[in-house]
């Protein structure tokens, strides 16, 4: 495996290609020319010569102290970790702990079950192909979950075979779950052939995470179940150690949104209302409050929480914790970012006009920022559109202005675009390519800021094949690892769903992010952070320098000017 990403000399993490997507048996994905940090590794073998396989999704927890300040978790948690060590014992302790789940799987179905069962336990799934015993049933398979081999399933066709091995496993784990006995290891089948197709690519695996986890959150019979429609997300990979020495990864869903517009009324000055409710933006913030609450939990969760939190201690005079190495951020979304994704029609390159130029959400409408009206952009609520903010987030980093006082630029490694009809070279230059940075021409931001080449991916959907029309369009879910359940926002109010006619503020809301900036200063002893009273104050330093920088470039390539709006900072908590 290729060694574990470090950091150059100005503090900020050089980014290599996760393991992960060193891997990715079948058709190659599309992806950008620009390689990311270094070339990968080959890579790894496992113990029986096959190809490592990749792991599913796990969670983490979080601590006592961190769940007071950020949201207690209620009742028997769902999410469950993986340890690195032996496979067998560790699969058995952790199926107890998430409970049956097993019975009776649709017809059909077992696959896909099994699939979703295995992404919540973060286990790797291979279906093996085995000698067939019986020359009645010509194909037999068996699965191998984490290195645990299940009783084989037999039937006249490779698919079916497949089917039945699925069964086979489903109904083998249910009944040592339900035995009193310890569970028994079956013995293992004849090492068969490991076909490509049965090993779960990247892309597959981010959406059987996101999929098992909004089905988690959200019932199938809630009225909240079409918001699966436009559901983004961000998934946390770590690297671990696995087998004789070879390392595996866990994916772990760490923040979710859903939604398809903004709010398209008044501006107000308190900093409790949600502007932008599309789901990629929405996964963002819920991403935010999720590392908010890993700062406290490094902080003040003592041994056990500096254990788990996926942020260290980082010593030097910049900010105080970064990620842990071998920790990578993922992006998955459903439909094609609004704004210059979606212009395919215009040309890569023209002398008359200016392709890709920012976009607004203004009063229901998207139109180019540079024809609205100043009148219109000082009083209501405008947002740009969310293929701008990716452009953003690829130089400045999924973080914050509040965020950059405790973390340094964190870059997401890839994206997962589940939209059959997007154009990858669009989505591409939309991203990547606005603005141009050169550093002999003069167009560049301060360190560490730099453009980060995002890996891009063509992904299954997970959206339900027949939502209920119109049920969720003025509806945004989120949630972030530690919420004990998602939020429900009125994209018209920008506040939490309720009867009267103005709910309570989002969690996700400016004020919620200066109380959670508050928190994460006290608990570090950062004295001269606790005297910035204002959002607007908060938000000064090295990163609005660079946010700043970059708005200019901006401009000055004829791609307009980021809004700012500066009254809406004047609050306090």
């Amino acid at each position: 495996m290729a060694s574990a990403p470090g950091a150059d000399d100005s503090g900020r993490r050089r980014h290599r290609l996760a393991a992960s997507l060193q891997l990715n048996p079948g058709p190659r994905p599309w992806r950008p020319s620009a390689r990311l940090g270094q070339d990968p590794a080959p890579g790894s073998v496992d113990s029986e010569g096959g190809e490592q396989p990749l792991a599913s999704a796990a969670a983490g927890d979080s601590g006592p102290r961190a769940q007071e300040d950020m949201g207690k978790q209620t009742g028997p948690s769902p999410r469950v970790s993986v340890g690195p060590a032996g496979p067998t014992g560790d699969f058995w302790k952790v199926a107890r702990q998430l409970g049956p789940q097993l019975r009776d799987p649709p017809p059909g179905q077992a696959v896909a079950v099994l699939t979703k069962y295995a992404a919540t336990l973060g286990v790797s799934l291979i279906f093996r192909e085995d000698q067939p015993a019986d020359p009645c049933f010509p194909f037999s398979m068996h699965v191998d979950l984490d290195g645990m081999a299940c009783p084989a399933g037999t039937a006249n066709s490779k698919k079916e075979a497949k089917q039945q091995a699925a069964l086979s496993a489903l109904s083998y784990i249910q009944s040592q779950l339900e035995s009193p006995e310890p569970p028994k290891t079956p013995s293992k089948p004849p090492l068969g052939s490991v076909s490509v197709e049965n090993i779960l690519t990247h892309e597959q695996r981010c959406a059987a995470v996101v999929s098992a986890g909004f089905d988690r959150l959200v019932d199938m019979t809630s009225p909240y179940w079409a918001c699966k429609g436009t559901v983004a997300a961000v998934i946390l990979e770590r690297e671990v150690p696995g087998a004789k020495g070879h390392a595996k990864e866990i994916y772990e869903l760490v923040a979710l949104g859903t939604g398809s517009s903004s709010c398209a009324g008044w501006l107000e000055f308190s900093g409790r209302q949600l502007h932008d409710c599309h789901g990629v933006v929405i996964a963002r913030r819920a991403l935010l409050r999720f590392l908010f609450r890993q700062l406290l939990l490094a902080t003040q969760g003592g041994p056990k929480g500096r254990e788990r939190s996926v942020l260290a201690p980082q010593p030097g005079p910049g900010p105080p914790f970064a990620l842990k190495p071998r920790v990578f951020l993922h992006f998955y979304i459903s439909n094609t970012p609004k704004g210059a994704a979606h212009d395919i029609y215009l040309p890569q390159s023209s002398e008359d006009s200016t392709p890709f130029r920012l976009q607004a959400h203004i009063r229901g409408e998207l139109k180019p920022v540079c024809y609205l009206a100043p009148i219109l952009r000082d009083t209501h609520v405008g947002c740009l559109s969310a293929s701008d903010k990716l452009a953003r987030w690829a130089v400045l980093g999924l973080g914050s202005a509040l965020l950059a006082h405790f973390l340094p630029p964190l870059y997401a490694t890839s994206l997962v675009l589940a939209d059959p009809c997007h154009d990858p070279p669009t989505l591409n230059s939309a991203i990547h390519t606005r603005p141009t940075l050169d550093r002999d021409l003069g167009s560049y931001l301060p360190p560490p800021y730099t453009r980060n080449t995002l890996h891009l991916f063509s992904g299954p959907p997970v959206a339900p094949s027949d939502p209920s029309p119109n049920t969720c369009h003025e509806l945004s879910l989120n949630w972030s690892l530690g919420d004990p359940d998602v939020e429900v926002v009125d994209v018209s109010t920008g506040r939490v769903k309720a009867d009267a006619a103005l709910g309570p503020p989002s969690r996700l809301c400016k004020a919620a992010f200066l109380r959670a900036f508050r928190q994460a200063a006290q608990a570090l002893g950062k004295s001269h952070l606790l005297a910035l009273k204002t959002y607007e104050e908060a938000k000064a330093g090295p990163y609005q320098e660079a946010r700043q920088q970059l708005s200019l470039l901006l401009d000055q390539q004829g791609l307009g000017a980021w809004p700012s709006k500066p009254l809406v900072g004047k609050f306090r908590n």
